[in-house]
């Protein structure tokens, strides 16, 4: 599950041109930084009900087993009711993700990873994020491979360790 929520499901994938455009402008921005380490930007997101979803993954051109840096982003789906929100919440990501590669190629040898969900404070408004080793498309395509079924055992994965712990 990529999602923050547990409770997101069945979302749509963002706007291709979105994307796309994202992955764009992180490449021409980050040009001498992907050509020095020979990777590039990959962008990926989903629209649910209960939230908004973007994932950045900066993985090897030419070795797919060289683990990439993904920067996940999430917000509350009331940062996205009107059009106007979700102009502001989009200018918010590229911000935030900025910020975030700033922070890992100004620093030799980064690797302050953090896997689990995060809060962070951006212009008055409140996201989340983490920052993982994960190959985004090879999680795409596992669960493409794994379907429906892997879901569901997730979840109920999820509810019996939610029980050990109620009693």
């Amino acid at each position: 599950m990529l999602a923050r929520k547990s409770k997101s499901k069945s979302g749509k994938v963002i706007p291709q041109s979105w994307s796309e455009g994202l992955s764009r402008l992180l490449n021409e921005s980050y040009k001498t930084e992907c050509k020095k380490q020979g990777r590039y930007f990959d962008v990926y997101g989903q629209i649910y009900q209960e939230e908004l979803l973007v994932i950045c993954s900066w993985p090897s051109e030419k070795d797919q087993f060289t683990a990439p840096i993904t920067v996940f982003l999430t917000c509350e789906a009331e940062q996205m009711n009107s059009e106007k929100r979700v102009k502001e919440t989009q200018e918010h990501y590229v911000d935030l993700i900025g910020l975030f590669f700033d922070e890992i190629f100004s620093t030799e040898d980064w690797d302050n990873f953090e896997p689990e969900w995060q809060e962070v404070s951006h212009k008055s408004q409140t996201y989340w994020y983490k920052i993982t080793r994960e190959n985004i498309n090879a999680t795409l395509e596992a669960n493409k491979l794994l379907g429906d079924d892997f879901v569901d055992v997730e979840e109920k994965e999820e509810e019996w360790d939610n029980e050990e712990f109620d009693q």
